[in-house]
């Protein structure tokens, strides 16, 4: 689990929907790989995630921070590593809507079937990615060989702009947030083979 703090301006004022603490909270998952006797190198995502409703209809909001990093340690303690992490971020993120329309050409096709008109959903979102890089210092304690316990704190410097955003194909413009020194911090389970 992570916990970060963006201002996500657009989002908490009208006529989007507030985000309350989900806009905070992020699912984070992690690879590494031993590449030297104190270095590894590695693959991790961090999921904003939420969900709500916009006029009556479905409204979600997704942004994925990605990260290739290489990350040193060292053992101050048997158990206990100290680690620093720095690589480079690939980002995306999405806003999704589905909404209910009645569409004129279906309604007749019913109608030829003997079906009373009907709602047909709809669902598109716009889409963008962005870079950045992130670095972060950790502690893990290790309760088996195999087993730790993590916890890490560190910063990402994100290069968003509201002007990259996409929808079916066309440049857009997107919410005003303010994601460029977005501190970070972190605790986990780890597991090794």
């Amino acid at each position: 689990m992570g916990y970060s703090s963006p201002d996500y301006k657009t989002f908490a004022e009208n006529p989007f929907p507030s985000l309350g603490i989900t806009e905070t909270m992020m699912v984070n998952f992690s690879f590494t790989y031993q590449v030297y006797s104190n270095a590894r190198v590695g693959f991790s995502e961090w999921i904003s995630f939420t969900s709500d409703k916009y006029e009556g209809e479905d409204f979600s909001r997704s942004i994925k921070y990605r990260a290739v990093f290489i990350e040193t340690y060292f053992f101050p303690m048997k158990k206990l590593e100290l680690n620093f992490t720095l690589g480079p971020l690939i980002n995306s993120g999405s806003i999704s809507l589905t909404t209910e329309q009645t569409i004129d050409v279906w309604d007749n096709l019913m109608e030829e079937f003997n079906n009373s008109s009907i709602d047909i959903s709809s669902s598109d979102k716009m889409t963008t990615t962005f870079f950045g890089f992130t670095s972060s210092i950790g502690a893990r304690f290790y309760l088996k060989p195999y087993l730790a316990i993590e916890t890490q704190i560190g910063f990402m410097e994100n290069y968003y702009s509201k002007d990259n955003w996409s929808f079916q194909g066309k440049d857009i413009k997107g919410p005003n947030i303010d994601v460029e020194d977005l501190p970070l911090f972190t605790f986990g389970m780890v597991y090794g083979w």
